[in-house]
C-alpha cells in the first residue's frame, strides 16, 4: 500500500521513520504503527486514515497473524477512547473480527488478546461481571502460550476490573503477578507499566510513600532503558501525589519538568497530558478560576478536549467555579442544562462524580429535594455498575440527608446498608492482608532474582574458566614453538617455570569448590586436604618442570630438522 497517510503528518517523526524505514507489511510495521496510532482520536482524519491503511494492508497480506495483529491493534485503540463518537462500538467490532480470524487459523494468544478487549469494553459498559469472565479466559488461554507478555498483560486487565469491584485483595494480587510476569518477560515497557499500576494502587490506599517509590523507580529506569513516555508518566505520577499532600508547589514542579521533556522530544500528545494534569491542579486548588485562566492561555487543550467531544466538562467547571463563588442558581442551571449530554457520553466514574457535585451543590444551595433526587439518580449508578465504593460512599450520604430531614426510618435503612458495604470493602482491603500478600510477594521475587544471580555468575564463571583454559594451553605450544626454534635457555625456563604455576594453580582452583563442598567450608578441613594436595603436586610441579624444560632446551629443535621446507626455486621446478 502506498504510504500517503504518512504524508499529512509532517511533523510527526514517527509517521517519518515508519515512511522511509518500513517497506510492505511487517510485525514491525504495524507495532510503530500502533503506536502512533495512540497519538490520535478516533474520527480525526490522521487516525481514520492510518486506520484504513493499516486494514487493507492487513486484508492484503493474507497474513492471520498479521492480521489478528492489526485488528487487536485496532480494537485496543478505538476502546482507548469509549465515549468518542461510539467508539466503543467501533473497538467492540474489530474485537469480534479479531476473535474470528483467530478461532479459524487456531491462534490462541489473539483468542486471549480479544477475550482482553471484550472485558474493557465490559467494564465501560459497567457490565463487570461479564467483563471478569472474559478476564479469566483470556488468562487460561495465557497460560497455555507460555507467553509471559501477554500473561502479565491479561492481569493488568483483570486488575483493571477488580479495581471496578472494588475488590481490593484481589486487584492487588493481579498488579503484583503483572509484575512478576512483565519482569519474566524482560520487556521493558511492560516493567515500567507495572510500576505505574502498582504506584496508583498505593496512591488510592494513601501510601503515598510507596508510590512515590515507583514513580521513582520509573522515572531512573526509564531514562536509563530509553522508555522516555514512561519517565513522563512517572513525573506526572509524582506531581499528582504532592498535590494529594497539598504541596502544590512541588507538584507544580514536577507537573512543569514533564512537560518540558515531552516539548524537548517532540511528543505532542504526552505534552497535552501534561497540560491537563496541570488544569486538573489549577482546577482543584483553592482557586478554580486560575484553571480558566490556564484554559485561555494553553489553546492546545481546548483543541484536544474537542477532538474527544467532551465540551460537557468544560461546562462542569465552568458550573463549579459558579459554585465556589455562590453563584448558585447560574451552577445550578448550567449542571441542568449539561446533564442530558454528560449521562449520554461520560462513563460511570465521571457520571456517578459529575451527579455527586450536583447533590452536593443542592444541599449548600438549600434545594433539599434536589439534593435527594440526584442522590438517588447516583446510587442507581452506583448499584448498575456494583462498584462497593460507590455504594458505600451513596448511602453514606442517603442515610446523613434522611436523618438531617427527620426520616428515621429510612435513615436506618440506609445506615444499614451503608454498614453493609462497609464490612464488605473490609474483608476485600484489609491492610494486613495486603501486606501479607506483598511480603510473600516480595519473597518470590528476591527468591527468583538470586536464582537468575546465580545462574548469570555461574555462566560469567564457566566463560572466564574457558578463558583460562585456552590461556594456558597457548602458553605451552608457545613454550613447544621456542623449544623447536632454539631460543634462550633462560627465557625457556623463566616461560616454564611461569607457566607451570599457573598450571598447577588452576588445577588447585577447579579443586576449590569440590573442597568446600566436601568439608562444609570448616577451616582444619579445609587447611588438611589442602595440604595433601599441595603435598602431591608440589613434587609434580618440580618434576615435570625439569622435564620439560631441559627437552625443550636440549632437544625440542631436532623436531626442526624433520620439518621440510620447500624453497621457491623447488616450488618452481
Amino acid at each position: 500500500m502506498a504510504n500517503a497517510q504518512y504524508d499529512a503528518m509532517p511533523d510527526d517523526s514517527l509517521a517519518l521513520l515508519i515512511k522511509t524505514k518500513y517497506y510492505g507489511f511487517s510485525t514491525e510495521k504495524l507495532a510503530a504503527e500502533d503506536e502512533l496510532l495512540q497519538r490520535y482520536v478516533p474520527g480525526e482524519a490522521n487516525f481514520d486514515s492510518l486506520a484504513n491503511a493499516i486494514i487493507a494492508d492487513a486484508e492484503t497480506s493474507r497474513d492471520r497473524v498479521l492480521m489478528c495483529m492489526a485488528y487487536n491493534y485496532l480494537a485496543k485503540a478505538y476502546l482507548s477512547y469509549p465515549n468518542t463518537k461510539e467508539s466503543a462500538e467501533q473497538g467492540k467490532l474489530y474485537a469480534d473480527r479479531c476473535l474470528q480470524i483467530a478461532n479459524e487459523a487456531g491462534l490462541d494468544e489473539y483468542k486471549a488478546a480479544t477475550f482482553i478487549q471484550y472485558s474493557r469494553y465490559y467494564n465501560w459498559k459497567t457490565q463487570n461481571q461479564k467483563a471478569l469472565d472474559y478476564n479469566n479466559q483470556a488468562l487460561a488461554l495465557a497460560n497455555t502460550t507460555s507467553n509471559d507478555s501477554l500473561v502479565a498483560v491479561t492481569y493488568s486487565a483483570i486488575a483493571s476490573t477488580w479495581d471496578e469491584l472494588s475488590n481490593k485483595l484481589s486487584q492487588f494480587q493481579a498488579l503484583l503477578s503483572f509484575r512478576d510476569f512483565a519482569e519474566k518477560s524482560g520487556s521493558h515497557i511492560l516493567i515500567l507499566k507495572s510500576y505505574d499500576h502498582l504506584a496508583l494502587f498505593y496512591n488510592g490506599l494513601g501510601e503515598y510513600e510507596k508510590a512515590k517509590d515507583l514513580y521513582t523507580a520509573m522515572i531512573d529506569k526509564g531514562r536509563k532503558w530509553g522508555q522516555w513516555s514512561e519517565v513522563i508518566d512517572g513525573m506526572r505520577g509524582m506531581g499528582k501525589i504532592f498535590v494529594l499532600q497539598k504541596n502544590e508547589k512541588l507538584g507544580l514542579t514536577y507537573g512543569t519538568k514533564a512537560l518540558a521533556l515531552a516539548d524537548s522530544l517532540k511528543m505532542p500528545d504526552y505534552k497535552i497530558s501534561v497540560n491537563i494534569d496541570l488544569l486538573n491542579y489549577y482546577l482543584n486548588g483553592s482557586d478554580p478560576s486560575k484553571g480558566v485562566a490556564y484554559i485561555k492561555r494553553t489553546p492546545a487543550i481546548m483543541v484536544f478536549i474537542n477532538k474527544l467531544d467532551i465540551q460537557y466538562e468544560i461546562k462542569k467547571v465552568t458550573a463549579y467555579i459558579f459554585f465556589s463563588n455562590k453563584q448558585y442558581d447560574s451552577a445550578l442551571y448550567l449542571m441542568q442544562k449539561v446533564s442530558p449530554e454528560y449521562y449520554s457520553k461520560a462513563d460511570f466514574g465521571n457520571k456517578y462524580g459529575f451527579t455527586i457535585l450536583w447533590s452536593e451543590m443542592c444541599e449548600t444551595a438549600g434545594k433539599r429535594t434536589d439534593e435527594l433526587k440526584q442522590l438517588l439518580l447516583a446510587k442507581s449508578f452506583a448499584d448498575t455498575a456494583a462498584n462497593l465504593d460507590a455504594q458505600q460512599d451513596v448511602c453514606e450520604r442517603l442515610y446523613k440527608y434522611y436523618d438531617t430531614v427527620g426520616d428515621y426510618k429510612q435513615s436506618l435503612l440506609f445506615y444499614k446498608q451503608f454498614n453493609t458495604y462497609k464490612d464488605s470493602l473490609d474483608n476485600l482491603g484489609k491492610q494486613k492482608d495486603l501486606l501479607t500478600i506483598e511480603i510473600g510477594n516480595t519473597n518470590r521475587r528476591i527468591e527468583r532474582q538470586k536464582i537468575e544471580e546465580e545462574l548469570a555468575q555461574r555462566v560469567r564463571y564457566n566463560l572466564q574458566y574457558m578463558g583460562i583454559t585456552a590461556a594456558i594451553t597457548s602458553v605451552f605450544i608457545f613454550l613447544v614453538i621456542l623449544g623447536v626454534f632454539k631460543m634462550s635457555a633462560t627465557v625457556i625456563k623463566a616461560l616454564g617455570f611461569f607457566a607451570f604455576i599457573f598450571l598447577f594453580e588452576f588445577i588447585v582452583l577447579l579443586l576449590d569448590e569440590q573442597i568446600h563442598e566436601l568439608t562444609g567450608g570448616e577451616p582444619w578441613k579445609v587447611l588438611g586436604i589442602k595440604i595433601i594436595i599441595i603435598g602431591i603436586l608440589l613434587p609434580l610441579h618440580h618434576t615435570m618442570e625439569h622435564k620439560v624444560t631441559h627437552y625443550l632446551t636440549n632437544k625440542a629443535h631436532r623436531l626442526r630438522d624433520s620439518l621440510h621446507f620447500r624453497s621457491r626455486k623447488e616450488t618452481e621446478h
